[in-house]
């Protein structure tokens, strides 16, 4: 049996790192409601969240995500989180140099019945962007 908060980390680890269909099918309604930082709400179906990861995972490559911290509330779950990777071109129209990158962020899952329904990211753009135009001419 899964603890409170296993489901999170898998959710990092395997539908982000991976692009894990079959566990986001476990974990969240079809479509749910995607919040991106600046107020983007975007109502996405399974397939199209996956293709959302898969480009996120073809610019940055060697992921891996430490779970700093869970808050759990009934339907309400903030996890804290750390990235690294490799950065391999594609975002932001920035070259890729193969730069490690650091990376921090806050995710808000709202659940009905066991199943995410509503996903917000708060992360570190702003930072990752300077670190990967920190250098260029």
């Amino acid at each position: 049996m899964m603890n409170d908060n296993e489901w999170v980390v898998r959710w990092f680890t395997e539908v982000w790192s991976r692009a894990d269909g079959a566990l986001l099918a476990e974990y969240a309604t079809d479509p749910f409601h995607f919040h991106l930082p600046g107020g983007r709400v975007l109502t996405l179906s399974h397939v199209d969240y996956l293709n959302f990861i898969s480009i996120w995972c073809q610019r940055f490559k060697n992921v891996n995500f430490t779970i700093k911290d869970v808050v759990n509330d009934g339907k309400k779950t903030v996890a804290l989180y750390h990235a690294s990777a490799t950065y391999n071109g594609g975002w932001a129209r920035i070259p890729a140099r193969k730069q490690h990158v650091e990376m921090t962020g806050m995710v808000f899952f709202k659940r009905e019945e066991g199943m995410i329904t509503d996903c917000w990211l708060e992360d570190s753009s702003f930072d990752l962007y300077q670190q990967l135009t920190r250098y260029l001419d």
